[in-house]
């Protein structure tokens, strides 16, 4: 039995026609490889960090509320946004890839802002490994968005000329004549 008759999701992959052109970006797959990466890194240090601050420092109400909250919630969008930019990038999806942008352009930047610096201002202290940490992660933002943002141009400019080369069907035009 085929491999992907037992598994209905696992499908062959589609061979190229020929003259097809490949849009997806190497640069952006291999900066969300790295980024998984320094993520898995990041979570597990940041978690160690706050549990070793706090069992030996009190921290202020603000910070011992938002700053776990904040960090679920950077570790769920950043593997949404993660999945986002990988499918989007190989399936060559600008939906997808644009989601991954608008993520890695809004929440996740404020999340480590609040990681770097905000804490000190409330009240807590932020250790320099802290602070480069997420300076490490901002770096890899910054190159992410601005990778994505041409992936995505030319992911538009292939899909609109795709769009234009696809032939005219005549059974619709002689529809539309009656």
């Amino acid at each position: 039995m085929r491999a992907h008759t037992l598994l209905p999701l696992a499908r062959p992959a589609p061979v190229p026609r020929a003259g097809y052109q490949v849009a997806s970006s190497t640069t952006l797959q291999m900066l969300l490889y790295f980024n998984l990466l320094y993520a898995i890194v990041f979570g597990v240090l940041y978690q160690l960090l706050a549990a070793w601050k706090s069992s030996i420092w009190q921290a202020p109400l603000v910070v011992e509320l938002v700053t776990p909250m904040s960090f679920w919630v950077w570790a769920f969008i950043e593997m949404l946004r993660l999945g986002l930019g990988y499918f989007g990038n190989l399936a060559e999806r600008v939906p997808w890839l644009m989601g991954f942008w608008m993520l890695t352009l809004f929440p996740q930047p404020v999340i480590q802002m609040w990681f770097m610096l905000v804490q000190g201002l409330a009240g807590w202290f932020v250790l320099p490994i802290e602070v480069w940490l997420s300076v490490g992660m901002q770096v890899i933002y910054l190159a992410e968005l601005v990778v994505s943002y041409r992936a995505n141009k030319r992911l538009v400019a292939k899909a609109a000329a795709d769009f234009h080369l696809q032939p005219i069907d005549p059974a619709y035009d002689s529809a539309d004549a009656l």
